[in-house]
């Protein structure tokens, strides 16, 4: 019976005898008389070459074929590939039949016929001599490769899958506090969006563990829930959002490569050396390349104005950084400032679609643009869109007009729709399963948690312990937050790339790409 090691552990000295090749033998051969793999006859035999060997040459091998050479062990397999025979066939002499037609016959050497069936010498054949035919080099080759991929297959670690998820939920729900906070009212409804994507997955058949911890103890008793036995088999942990839990937290997850996700911090060495753990929150200036590489896309062919606002939030690094892209791109622009706003029409074009970026995010700033203007009548006499800043997605209260009159653009890391009848249909659940409705901030945290478990629960299910491998292999349609991870570098976690661009149209409406 022929076996193939799967992993060793570690090596320690291994006692030897002699192996005389025999002909026909090949190291693959010879390896599984012994039950090792290729790689420890070519470690016991340095310089050993495993596709040149020859009869009567005698190599290292194991003492004793039924003791394993390596201590330490993973797993042992049994191979699904039976053992090839020494010889091809069989192949009994004719009469005129000589030791060149045989080998050409054959498609072998007359020295491999030879070595093969040693008592030839070179002489006449008799017929009716049965001969040993050996493999031709061809397919020695391939088979060769054959047991190459069966070891390299063998080597892989095995997949895991979970019949039951088990997911913790670590969140400063602040039980203890008489009257809820804002962070607490938006972290319970982190949990409680998280429960209804759960209910969802469960009437499509998953079964699902969940428990949930309250970090806003202390924290000795924050680090006898981390040390429970138990924590040890989960699949996913959601939080904690203390610096130092998620310290904790991380080198828990990582040495049981359980998914870790860190629904807020924007810190940006969050995921280094931590490779199980997802970063959804990352800076923007972590995602302005992606801003200018998708405007350049969408208005390269549009005429481009850049308006200095000279307000106190200016950011200056993303305009510069901005207007460099579309200088190593060959794509014209214009610049002009909110104090000498009157020449702007000046730079406008009559036909054709004008793309306004103000350099502040601000409120005040907006509006101030926004006044100017119309004071020019610009959104009457040209076709104008302003491009913006996630911010702006919070002054649909008070500029819902300028919002929908300017065509206005913004990127975005999350955009809560409440246009849509997808999330229309959450607030309805939502507020139907907890009696209550989302606390109204940005993000909505409900949201976020639905989005956090539909995507990872559902990747941990379908792939198992494979989920890394298969992060793209599966559509998602967030919400509100759209999750696209990339590994920071070889050793690191994941960061969160994605990109909304919203645009508000005349109706009122916005369209989300």
């Amino acid at each position: 019976m022929a076996f193939v090691l799967v992993g060793i552990l570690h090596a320690q000295v291994v006692s030897t005898q002699k192996h005389e090749i025999q002909s026909g033998e090949t190291l693959y051969s010879i390896a599984r008389q012994y039950n090792v793999s290729v790689s420890v006859l070519m470690e016991l035999n340095p310089g050993l070459q495993a596709d040149y060997i020859m009869a009567g040459q005698k190599i290292n091998v194991p003492a004793s074929a039924q003791q394993p050479v390596n201590a330490g062990q993973v797993t042992v397999q049994q191979s699904q590939t039976p053992t090839r025979p020494t010889f091809k066939t069989k192949h009994e002499v004719l009469k005129k039949e000589t030791i060149y037609s045989i080998s050409r016959q054959y498609g072998i050497t007359e020295q491999q016929l030879i070595d093969a069936n040693p008592f030839l010498n070179g002489g006449k054949l008799k017929k009716g001599t049965v001969l040993n035919i050996p493999y031709t080099e061809t397919e020695n080759q391939e088979y060769a490769e054959q047991q190459r991929r069966i070891e390299e297959e063998a080597r892989k670690p095995k997949i895991q899958m979970y019949p039951t998820l088990k997911v913790a939920v670590i969140l400063p729900f602040s039980r203890m506090e008489e009257k809820m906070s804002v962070e607490s009212q938006k972290m319970v409804n982190l949990y409680q969006g998280f429960l209804l994507a759960v209910d969802s997955l469960k009437q499509r058949g998953y079964s699902v563990e969940i428990f949930a911890y309250d970090e806003s103890g202390s924290d000795d008793s924050f680090n006898t829930m981390l040390n429970r036995p138990s924590m040890k088999d989960l699949q996913l942990i959601v939080g904690p959002m203390r610096p130092y839990h998620i310290n904790a937290v991380a080198k828990l997850a990582s040495e049981n490569k359980i998914a870790h996700v860190v629904p807020l911090s924007n810190d940006l060495s969050l995921v280094n050396d931590r490779p199980t753990l997802f970063q959804i929150n990352l800076p923007y200036s972590q995602l302005y390349s992606q801003v200018y590489n998708r405007f350049v896309v969408a208005h390269r062919n549009e005429n481009i104005v850049f308006v200095g606002m000279n307000d106190r939030n200016d950011n200056m690094t993303y305009i510069n950084d901005f207007k460099k892209t579309l200088n190593d791109m060959s794509i014209p622009y214009k610049s002009v400032d909110i104090a000498e706003i009157a020449s702007i029409k000046e730079m406008l074009a009559a036909s054709g679609h004008n793309v306004i970026i103000p350099s502040s995010s601000s409120l005040a700033a907006f509006e101030n643009l926004c006044k100017k203007l119309d004071g020019m009548k610009i959104g009457e006499e040209y076709n104008v869109q302003l491009f913006g800043y996630p911010e702006w997605q919070t002054f649909y209260a008070k500029q819902s007009k300028n919002l929908s009159k300017y065509h206005c653009q913004f990127f975005s890391s999350f955009y809560s729709n409440t246009g849509s009848a997808r999330t229309q249909q959450f607030n309805s659940r939502f507020r139907r399963w907890f009696n209550q409705d989302q606390y109204n901030g940005f993000p909505r945290y409900g949201e976020l948690g639905y989005d956090i478990a539909s995507y990872f629960l559902r990747g941990l299910k379908e792939y198992g312990s494979a989920f890394y491998e298969n992060l793209h292999s599966y559509p998602h349609s967030s919400l509100e937050f759209p999750l696209n991870f990339e590994k920071k570098s070889q050793t690191s976690g994941y960061q969160n790339r994605a990109l909304f661009f919203v645009t508000y149209k005349t109706d009122g409406t916005a369209s989300v790409r």
